[in-house]
Formats: structure tokens, sequence, C-alpha cells
């Protein structure tokens, strides 16, 4: 899911900070907020979600004294692993890495700790989503860990992990990192004096609708928020052959209207003609056979300096 929080963090920074006193009847103080290009959806379930230029922000929202305290769902780590039993590959392993900005996060992978390598060579500035690679080994452990600055731009402190992922029966993996844009200090609002609104630097009010006014179409709604959770909080990704994943805001699939392969272990179009399905389609859009990997838990510890291997997983330069 590509993510552009920028703009939405200043938006967010525009309403202000402390200091205006409300009182604590903040019955009415749910509805859609828009600052700038921006929707704040601030639900009577105590949660919220902030929508703009393809990004989401969901969280849970309380008063505290006299103002409203948004917190965000960060990411409870930096990397998550999905994994399935793939019947064609015979030895080693195969890995799909994701996420935005992936090549520039310093990230090390591999068996802790004495075989562990770079994704990326130090000097990488091309890159070509999506990064699938087969290791000719598979440890009994897969660990990550990303060296770099553990505090990102708005000063979420981001602890220095190594996580752990035991590899089982598996052999065809995804890893998911999310980056530290990700991440997101609570959010404090400012509201009138009545506690039934936002307002502005000023002091004035910010203009609200209802839910229903803002998404007259109540399935809009339900598909952002799950969205979100298709991003972040999955129990398993779908992707085609090119690893191409659709967990995001195109779409989203139901197993229901699939046939199970267990020979291959995919899942097919049934209304697709048996000798048209292409099982090695590299093409983005192909959703005729789908692998299905399932999320699995892993551990973590606190980081200890690691001697990487010299070689990178990829190697992504530019030719000038």
């Amino acid at each position: 899911m590509k993510m552009n929080f920028a703009r939405i963090l200043l938006a967010v920074m525009m309403l202000g900070h402390i200091l205006t006193y409300a009182q604590k009847n903040t019955e009415n103080i749910d509805g859609v907020y828009k600052v700038s290009d921006a929707a704040f959806v601030i639900n009577k379930n105590k949660t919220f979600l902030v929508i703009a230029y393809g990004t989401l922000i969901k969280g849970t929202w309380s008063i505290k004294k006299d103002l409203i305290e948004l917190k965000p769902q960060n990411p409870d780590a930096k990397f998550y692993v999905y994994a399935r039993k793939n019947p064609n590959i015979k030895t080693g392993m195969r890995i799909g890495f994701s996420g935005d900005k992936i090549g520039n996060s310093g990230i090390l992978v591999g068996e802790f700790p004495n075989k562990m390598q770079p994704l990326f060579n130090e000097d990488a500035n091309c890159f070509d989503f999506p990064y699938v690679h087969v290791f000719k080994e598979k440890p009994a452990t897969l660990s990550l860990l990303e060296e770099q600055n553990y505090e990102n731009e708005m000063g979420v402190e981001i602890p220095k992990l190594i996580y752990n992922f035991p590899t089982g029966d598996y052999n065809d993996f995804i890893v998911q990192h999310m980056q530290d844009g990700l991440y997101h200090n609570d959010f404090i609002f400012k509201m009138t004096k009545d506690g039934s609104s936002l307002v502005d630097d000023s002091g004035k009010p910010l203009r609200k609708s209802t839910v229903k006014e803002a998404f007259p179409h109540e399935e809009e709604l339900k598909f952002m928020e799950g969205a979100f959770n298709r991003a972040f909080d999955a129990d398993y990704k779908l992707v085609n052959n090119a690893y191409n994943t659709h967990d995001d805001m195109d779409q989203e699939i139901d197993l229901e209207y699939y046939k199970y392969d267990a020979q291959k272990n995919v899942y097919v179009n049934p209304a697709v003609p048996a000798k048209q399905l292409n099982y090695k389609s590299e093409d983005y859009h192909y959703n005729e056979v789908l692998m299905k990997f399932d999320k699995i838990k892993g551990t973590s510890q606190s980081q200890v300096a690691v001697k990487p291997l010299t070689n990178s997983v990829f190697t992504a330069k530019c030719n000038r």
C-alpha cells in the first residue's frame, strides 16, 4: 500500500495542539471534518479514520482533561512475514520483499548472526518492484533487522529490534517492511467550549458534516476501513505469480469465488477454462491464479552488532 503522509501530517499540525477549554459533553463531537484535502472521520465508537491522497490513518480517540486525543494504530513490528508451502520449490526458499522505501532502509536478512546480508547494495538508486529472490538454503529461523536511525521525522521513537521467524515446513515467503513514516505520535485537537466540534488555530469551529453526508454510499467508508486492515493487520496475503499484492486501495478479493487447487496450492478462478489459466503470468492485474500466504508469528530481541556478508541480495544501481 503506497503511503504518503507528509501532507496529511501537515494538515493535522494545522489544527493546533492545546489549551482551549471545553465542557465534557462530547455527544456531538463525531462527524467528518475537512482540512485541506484531508477528511477526519471521528466516530461515536471512539475510533477515527483519516483519509487523504490515498493515505489512511486509523486509531482510537479519547477525552483527557478538555482535549480530544487521537491515538493512531501504529505497526507493532517493523516486519510482518507471511508464508506458504510451494510444491514447485524443491530446495531452498523464495522471498518476496514489499514495502515503500524498502530500498533505502538498511535492511539485513538471513540467518542470525553470521549469515545475514544487506537487502540492497549501499549505492542502490534504481528500484523496480516487486523484489523476489530465490535462496539456495533455508535456515530454521529467518532473521530481519533494520540498521538505521530509529526516530522518524515526527520524533516517534522506534525500538531497535531483531525479528526472528521460524520457517518450519514453509519455503515461500512475503516479508512486509513497515517504513518509519507509518509510525505516528498521538494527535491532540482543540474543541469548542461546548465540546461538540473541533476548532482551528483561531478558535473558530471547523466545518463538519455527518458521516452519511460525507459518504452517501455507506460501503465506501467500510471499504476504506477494510483497506487499512488488509494492509496493516491482515491474517493472510493474496498475490499472483508476479508477487503483485492486492491488499491495498485497489480492491478486495473474496476467495469464496475461487476454487482451491491442492496439488499446486493455489486458488484459481473456476469461471476460466483450465486450458486458459496462466500459472506463470507476470501481468500485474492477473488475478485468475492466486497464491495465499498466511501470517506467521515471530519473536524479537534487542538489536546487537551484526557483521553482515559483503554481497547484497539485490543490486539496484543505474548505469550512468
